[in-house]
């Protein structure tokens, strides 16, 4: 046990011999204190085995003895050694692989948001980056409990947050609050949401306080929750009709005013316009990013634009130190185009930026009524000015709760 022990760690060769008399080789090895053993004879080739450190001195005899010598097979230590050192490139790659690997999967690189349905994904996403969880974010950068509950006080709207971290994947589950509906049951009054004319009232329950023709301004009661009974029991006495006529209650008041409202919208569009335009050209620049400095590594300094926008987009990991990884700049050549109108284009232009403004002061159900446009420019002006004028008809009814002194008064 011990001999084959010292055999594999100095190492053993398996060889062939081929020739007139190997016995004499054989023989002189011996002498010589080269040790041979599993000899075997099969036809004319004699098969033994060597220590690689009698190898050489039998190779020498053989030749001196006319012998031919073919290498079968090596074992042992050093023969693993060689093998090793001519694959050290390979072990060193698949080493560091490995700690590569194992250093990766200490980032987040994937987050997903599941659950929510009224609350944005982004708004989600930005609260999680502000407290430390983010794609590229270090493990040992964030604690999961102090992230879910600094979230949920960043988010009113939402009522459970759960972070769920699996390897290089990080699931953001959330619970919405369920908030109780706009629509408001208790006593309130009906009030104009905005001034007009009234043009139609109709009441479905409550007391109308204002009647068609009516100027109203933002706020005035339309329509009142608290209701005065106009007309006695027949089945009460006089004195407790008195009584009861004294005596108003309040109401969910409900119903329909629609008046007349007045918007105005202004638009402008200048007859000459200076915009800046891609010419197609651009350059890249790549850059190698390692803490605290970058590297360009191609695309040169300089690039021969006057004018350019630039666009950087990096392929990066977050470490303590800063980040490590590359970085692609673009810049585009710009330049700039004169663009003339006619009075006619500019007017349309200039039109168009007023009816957007004007969409975004009515509602979407208000019936427009009639619409008038004033050009505010003189015809010498380098800019066309104008204002539209629109009257709708719109319900400007909003409920609004009554306070306990109302209904006391």
């Amino acid at each position: 046990m011990a001999s084959k022990l010292f055999d594999q760690v100095g190492g053993v060769i398996s060889l062939s011999l081929n020739g007139k008399n190997p016995e004499k080789l054989m023989n002189l090895a011996l002498s010589r204190g080269i040790y041979l053993w599993d000899i075997k004879k099969e036809d004319d080739r004699v098969y033994l085995k060597v220590r690689k450190s009698g190898f050489d001195a039998l190779k020498v005899l053989a030749e001196e003895s006319g012998i031919e010598i073919s290498v079968l097979d090596r074992q042992g230590l050093p023969f693993y050694k060689q093998t090793l050192q001519r694959r050290i490139g390979f072990l060193g790659g698949l080493f560091l692989f490995i700690i590569a690997l194992y250093f990766l999967s200490s980032f987040i690189w994937f987050l997903e948001v599941s659950g929510n349905q009224k609350v944005n994904t982004v708004q989600i996403l930005d609260s999680a980056a502000r407290h430390g969880l983010y794609r590229g974010a270090a493990k040992w950068n964030f604690q999961r409990r102090e992230v879910e509950k600094a979230m949920l006080r960043d988010l009113p709207q939402i009522a459970y947050i759960q972070l769920d971290v699996r390897g290089v994947k990080t699931e953001i589950r959330v619970v919405e609050k369920i908030l109780p509906g706009e629509d408001i049951h208790e006593p309130c009054h009906i009030v104009a949401r905005k001034d007009g004319i009234v043009q139609e009232v109709l009441v479905l329950k409550g007391q109308a306080n204002v009647e068609p023709g009516q100027a109203v301004a933002k706020g005035d009661i339309l329509i009142s929750g608290i209701v005065f009974p106009s007309s006695p029991s027949p089945f009460l006495e006089e004195e407790e009709t008195e009584v009861q006529d004294m005596l108003p209650y309040a109401v969910r008041a409900r119903g329909q005013v629609k008046a007349r409202t007045w918007y105005e919208g202004y638009g402008e569009c200048k007859l000459r316009v200076d915009k800046k335009v891609f010419t197609g050209e651009q350059h890249n620049q790549w850059y190698l990013l390692i803490p605290g400095k970058q590297y360009l590594i191609k695309g040169g300094k300089k690039a021969d634009f006057n004018m350019f926008t630039r666009t950087e987009k990096r392929k990066a990991i977050s470490t303590p130190w800063g980040p490590i990884g590359f970085s692609r700049v673009l810049l585009k050549e710009q330049t700039i185009e004169s663009i003339e109108y006619e009075q006619e284009q500019a007017i349309k232009m200039a039109r168009e930026k007023a009816l957007k403004e004007l969409r975004g002061q009515y509602d979407r159900h208000a019936e427009v009524l009639a619409s008038h446009t004033d050009i505010l420019s003189s015809p010498g002006d380098s800019m066309v000015r104008l204002k539209i004028t629109t009257e709708t008809l719109e319900d400007i009814g909003i409920a609004k709760p009554i306070n306990s002194v109302e209904v006391g008064h």
